[in-house]
């Protein structure tokens, strides 16, 4: 049930770089047990001699696990690699697994395999003494709790697989974080290897339930917050955790903060069918676990985790931070003007949604979670369609920090929400910069001072970026740039008969603006001087008579 990729820090690799330098001779201690597997003596058991049976069971499981996103980049084909995951450090490219024997794994043996998922280690050496650590990117510190026949069963099916032959994405790790020992002094701190272990007063359908959220659902890597190392910190698992621009809220078994006063129907629509009208949409990273994981493997497995999930967990009460009156004066004032003009005729004004197609924010244990990052990240990148309803666009161009963040805290503490009035313009600001917002909201834009045009008082449909007219300006040059600014006005124009001239202005700089701010080569003189200009020349056009229509 991953939410995502674990987050790295800076203070992560640090603390491994100086393990290593100051005890690299521990590496002894990373080895196999006597066996050559470390297998757990029941799951020692001969492996089903059917093949087709071993295959299946491996597609159910490498579907359990999430495998295919993660190892599929962009126009490569599915499991062959080329996902490039942001770091601190610079880019980290999954790697091709499909059984090409020179560009995926082919090659590789059982004893490999099992290495790799049990003890995050690949085939070959670093340096001729150190084993090829594997970057806990791939969560195989959950992954080591899979018993023997299950990791040789997924192995199965990736071997069955049509080999891919592709040249590998290059990754552009930093110094000294490129270089895997580094990983040593992380693993000596953080990592553990399995088996998973299971109370004997559970039913089979616990034991399930929490074999696949511990070990194949790898939901901690995700929802559990992690110390200043990058460490997964154990006393609050699953309390939930920041993850790029967005939230990974509280699912442990708390009734207040996590899922234990959820229904369990409500969690399995949840997990299962991305959502409802009552609980929201599953979006973000979440909602591409479940397309490609939860909605794949048996509505029963899903149930085994949400009762997994709602009953047995340890409770983690996680309050919201204290929101600040001035704030939630902002989102009663502002807010509810931003709201009405943007969201409303979606979302409706009660917070409901629409039937079954918009989900509700009412009520919305996403929205009202611990931190604002998941409605703040929705507002900046949109989201896409829940349900087979529309899409949710971006409105990361078209509101300023303050709008979102105003809307953000309205929505929170609306229609008896229990969130607090905590987001902040500076914190909206620090999201943009991970967020997948449209181009004309881009760091540089914000930094040369490019505004924002809030539709809390125009045409939703024209400074909405989903609308595309604020991308028009788009790749022009001097030459299309009159033609574009006519098409950009006429269209205002026709929107609204009563809109005034210093209204269009403020649209059009808002759309060109961006334009300029990433123009390289200019300072910031010399891009004020030409964004003056082309204001200057836009007058011409919006001051224009209409044109009259010829008579027949």
């Amino acid at each position: 049930m991953s939410f995502g990729l674990p987050k790295f820090s800076k203070a992560m690799w640090g603390a491994a770089a100086l393990v290593v330098l100051l005890g690299g001779a521990v590496t002894a201690k990373v080895a196999l047990s006597a066996d050559n597997t470390g297998a757990p003596a029941a799951s020692l058991a001969p492996l089903p001699t059917d093949q087709a049976a071993l295959i299946a069971r491996g597609k159910y499981l490498t579907a359990a696990a999430d495998c295919m996103p993660c190892h599929s980049g962009p126009n490569h084909a599915p499991y062959s690699g080329g996902l490039v995951m942001n770091t601190p450090f610079g880019g980290l490219a999954s790697p091709n697994i499909t059984p090409d024997k020179d560009t995926g794994i082919g090659n590789w043996t059982d004893k490999q395999f099992w290495n790799a998922l049990h003890y995050g280690i690949s085939p070959g050496r670093s340096y001729l003494v150190f084993p090829k650590f594997i970057y806990p990117a791939m969560p195989y510190t959950s992954y080591t709790k899979l018993t023997y026949q299950d990791v040789m069963a997924i192995k199965a099916y990736l071997f069955s697989l049509q080999p891919v032959k592709v040249a590998e994405t290059p990754s552009s790790m930093m110094f000294p974080f490129n270089q895997r020992p580094v990983l040593l002094g992380w693993r000596i701190l953080f990592f553990r290897s399995g088996p998973m272990t299971m109370d004997p007063s559970w039913n089979d359908q616990i034991k399930n339930g929490a074999y696949l959220t511990e070990a194949l659902g790898h939901c901690g890597e995700c929802h559990t917050p992690r110390n200043f190392m990058s460490g997964l910190i154990a006393d609050q698992s699953l309390a939930g955790a920041p993850i790029d621009s967005f939230y990974a809220p509280n699912i442990s078994s708390d009734k207040t903060y996590g899922v234990g006063g959820w229904s369990q129907d409500d969690l399995v629509a949840y997990l299962y069918a991305g959502g409802n009208a009552k609980k929201g949409s599953a979006y973000g990273p979440m909602g591409e676990v479940v397309e490609h994981s939860m909605s794949q493997i048996p509505k029963s497995d899903v149930e085994d985790i949400a009762t997994y999930l709602r009953t047995i967990t340890p409770p983690r009460s996680t309050p919201p931070s204290a929101g600040t009156p001035e704030a939630l004066a902002a989102a009663k004032a502002n807010g509810a003007k931003v709201y009405a003009a943007d969201c409303a005729g979606c979302h409706q004004a009660a917070g409901t949604g629409l039937m079954t197609l918009i989900p509700g924010l009412a009520g919305n244990g996403s929205v009202t979670a611990a931190e604002p990052f998941n409605v703040i990240g929705a507002v900046l990148g949109g989201l896409g369609p829940w349900n087979h309803g529309p899409a949710m666009p971006p409105f990361a161009a078209s509101l300023s920090d303050t709008d979102i963040s105003d809307v953000t805290n309205y929505v929170r503490t609306m229609w008896g929400n229990d969130g607090t009035a905590n987001a902040t313009p500076a914190e909206v600001k620090s999201l943009r910069d991970v967020a997948v917002v449209p181009p004309m909201a881009s760091a540089s834009a914000d930094e040369f001072g490019c505004p924002h045009v809030s539709t809390a008082s125009t045409a939703t449909s024209l400074a909405n970026p989903g609308g595309g007219l604020m991308a028009m300006y788009d790749g022009a040059t001097p030459e299309t740039l009159p033609n574009r600014t006519r098409a950009f006005v006429t269209a205002l124009k026709a929107s609204d008969a009563t809109m005034s001239s210093a209204t269009i202005t403020n649209y059009l700089v808002a759309a060109y603006c961006p334009v300029v701010a990433n123009e390289s080569g200019l300072n910031h003189d010399q891009k004020q001087a030409a964004l003056n200009e082309f204001i200057a020349g836009a007058q011409s056009i919006i001051n224009a008579p209409a044109p009259v229509a010829k008579a027949n």
